[in-house]
């Protein structure tokens, strides 16, 4: 059986919260995991991602500036080597700024009246897509393992 997709869904903001429901809503529907992280700062979107082993990161955008935090966001989830979590944004965001965040790595940006099924769906195939590249790495790493182990094992005969 497949392991359920784990979404940590945050935002910056006390308000406009109808959009983050209800996205978390949608989610849980079609079958995802959904951590409500609440209002967060980048710092502390890593440190609940870490702790929730979470597949991909859901920021939802009003307040702040995203081409400012996202950036910020991206810097946190390197320091603790994390940088292979995809993260999407939600949000009213400005086209020159969504060019921005994507070119920053962002894999995603959903803007207000997205239709929920495409948001779902598009969660789901970033989050696989970023699973399948896990295991793969993990494969390697276990290959050349046991290679290196192999190799000194042959050394020491």
């Amino acid at each position: 059986m497949e392991q359920r997709i784990r979404f940590l869904l945050s935002r910056d903001d006390w308000y406009h919260q109808r959009g983050y429901w209800v996205l978390a809503s949608a989610l849980r529907n079609a079958g995802t995991e959904v951590v409500l992280g609440g209002i967060q700062t980048p710092k502390d979107l890593v440190e609940t991602a870490i702790q929730e082993d979470v597949d991909i990161i859901g920021y939802r955008i009003m307040d702040a500036a995203p081409k400012i935090i996202i950036p910020i966001l991206f810097e946190k989830m390197k320091e603790k080597g994390i940088q292979d979590i995809p993260v999407v944004v939600g949000g009213i965001i400005p086209k020159k700024d969504e060019i921005l965040i994507k070119e920053a790595g962002v894999k995603e940006v959903f803007h207000p009246y997205s239709p929920l099924e495409t948001v779902v769906e598009r969660v789901r195939t970033i989050a696989m897509e970023a699973r399948a590249k896990k295991s793969l790495r993990g494969l390697c790493l276990t290959v050349w393992d046991s290679g290196t182990l192999l190799t000194n094992w042959t050394n020491s005969v």
